[in-house]
């Protein structure tokens, strides 16, 4: 590590170098969209394997056995393709879904959202979508909606609202309606080189070369449009977009686990009345390539702020942490909650690592919402029971852990104050012991 690259930052015994720093936010994402991507369609077992430009559906509800993503949700169906436009345009049919909300979120190969279609554009009638590169110099046919992407390699994630098992027939069926093709001449997409496979399980690197070599692979496949901001030149010496010599693979080995270790989507989040609200740049990060980065490892596919707001939880009213040792109430506002589409409330159990995930119960039950039929007080205030052992009354308990845990609340299409934090929020109340 040369003198002029350190800085005074340091982690642990390792003396943090800015360019690096400055790459691996830019760089990781890139990284984690590939990893991902690489094991959806290479995946060794058969019946998960896939194409690009083919779409696969999630035909049940997230539980307390989901582990892909942290913070799962229990309230949508997902549908998804791993999208390739370097053979041109591509077409996704979607039937009517009525007032039911749906959404299809595009995510180009640095994670951010390049478009999103669905309820919040007021389209419940069937949709073609006309999906191409920003400088495909193709056109539209008529009556199609245009959606052009900075990336040759993007991710489709479509989310459709289940209204409880009973609904979920009714779910599948308009998954199976949706449908996508290649348009125009029928080219097939670019072959897909084999670079060093991105490393499995939790997605961090270890391995200096791999990493590079993914890296160097995503941005040759995707070289940004005329729009977007490309990786600085200076990092060429680094191995980012050249050949990385033996000096800068030393020094990629010697930072990733430090540069690992200070990913963090909080960046940016702020506190209302004991909600943590996050950064108003995620899904869509700009230039913060650091909250990219964090996001990226934390909450990948997170969409903006104006599809859906996520405040977490993690003390009652009074600031204590909570506890599943303690009864809580949960107060929502008697004027209900600035959500256009839905809202509900999930508990998590916090892992070791800080990943957050469903808690296993008797009831199955990991989150309660609008679609709940929750009891109110003489106030008119829809209330929730959040504890361990079953109250008398089920109907409005969500269930706990034994230990610590945390509560989302998740609006979808959220009103101008619930987004800048000035309208009423659920009131966390700490029980007295019986």
């Amino acid at each position: 590590m040369t003198a002029e690259c350190a800085s005074a930052d340091r982690v642990g015994t390792i003396t943090m170098d800015a360019a690096l720093q400055d790459a691996f936010a830019y760089t990781f994402p890139l990284y984690e969209m590939a990893r991902t991507r690489h094991n959806a369609l290479h995946a060794p077992a058969p019946a998960r394997s896939a194409q690009v430009n083919q779409l696969r559906h999630r035909r049940t509800l997230s539980d307390h056995r989901a582990r892909a993503v942290t913070t799962p949700n229990n309230d949508t169906l997902y549908s998804s393709a791993w999208l390739d436009l370097s053979g041109g345009p591509l077409e996704l049919q979607v039937p009517a879904m009525g007032a039911r909300y749906w959404s299809v979120q595009f995510l180009d190969a640095h994670t951010g959202t390049a478009a999103v279609a669905g309820t919040r554009n007021g389209l419940g009638t069937a949709q073609r979508l006309w999906i191409a590169h920003a400088d495909d110099p193709a056109t539209p046919p008529a009556g199609m909606h245009a959606v052009r992407l900075p990336t040759r390699d993007a991710w489709l994630l479509a989310r459709i609202l289940v209204d409880g098992a009973q609904d979920l027939a009714a779910v599948h069926a308009l998954q199976d309606g949706l449908t996508l093709h290649a348009l125009g001449s029928g080219a097939e997409p670019v072959p897909e080189p084999r670079p060093i496979a991105p490393q499995p399980p939790a997605g961090l690197p270890q391995d200096a070369a791999n990493f590079l070599a993914v890296v160097n692979e995503a941005l040759r496949r995707n070289a940004m449009s005329r729009n977007a901001q490309p990786p600085d030149p200076a990092w060429q010496p680094l191995g980012v977009g050249a050949p990385p010599g033996a000096q800068a693979l030393e020094r990629w080995t010697q930072a990733l686990p430090a540069l690992a270790a200070r990913l963090d989507m909080a960046r940016g989040a702020r506190t209302v009345r004991g909600w943590s609200y996050p950064d108003p740049a995620i899904g869509t990060y700009g230039a913060d390539h650091a909250l990219r980065a964090g996001v990226a490892r934390s909450g990948l596919g997170a969409l903006p702020l104006s599809e859906a707001l996520y405040l977490l939880a993690g003390t009652d009213a009074q600031g204590e942490p909570l506890d599943g040792r303690w009864r809580y109430r949960v107060r929502l506002p008697a004027q209900g909650l600035e959500a256009k589409a839905f809202w509900s409330l999930s508990m998590y159990q916090e892992e070791a690592d800080g990943r957050l995930f469903f808690v296993d119960n008797p009831i199955a039950r990991y989150a309660l919402g609008d679609r709940s039929s929750l009891p109110r007080s003489a106030q008119g205030e829809a209330e929730i029971l959040v504890q361990h052992a079953p109250p008398d009354a089920q109907a409005s308990w969500l269930p706990a852990p034994t230990g610590p845990f945390r509560l989302m609340l998740r609006a979808y299409l959220p009103g101008e104050a619930l987004l800048k934090g000035q309208a009423p929020l659920p009131v966390i109340e700490r029980l007295p012991p019986r």
